[in-house]
């Protein structure tokens, strides 16, 4: 299993490998998953603008099959649109 992300957002970490989509909380001591195969759906929303230098932030909701949702928040701009990127157009 290779990982292909590995960035900072408000819960913790957000880990994106080529079977799954991960947070992993802060103390590392739980975490939230969804496996890519269930992925049906990606949104993000700017949640901060630049301030100060500050780069921003954006948050990310990955939809899983049914109900399932799981949440990144305040990822760097420029990551969250690469990562939104990669998971809508798969390289197959």
């Amino acid at each position: 299993m290779q990982e292909l992300i590995r960035t900072r957002c408000k819960q913790g970490w957000l880990v994106i490998t080529d079977e799954y989509i991960r947070v992993e909380l802060s103390g590392n001591l739980r975490q939230q998953t969804l496996y890519r195969s269930m992925l049906t759906g990606v949104d993000s929303k700017v949640a901060g603008f630049p301030l100060f230098g500050l780069g921003g932030g954006t948050n990310l909701v990955f939809h899983g099959q049914g109900l399932e949702r799981l949440h990144a928040d305040l990822v760097k701009p420029k990551m969250a649109q690469e990562i939104v990127g990669m998971l809508q157009h798969p390289q197959n």
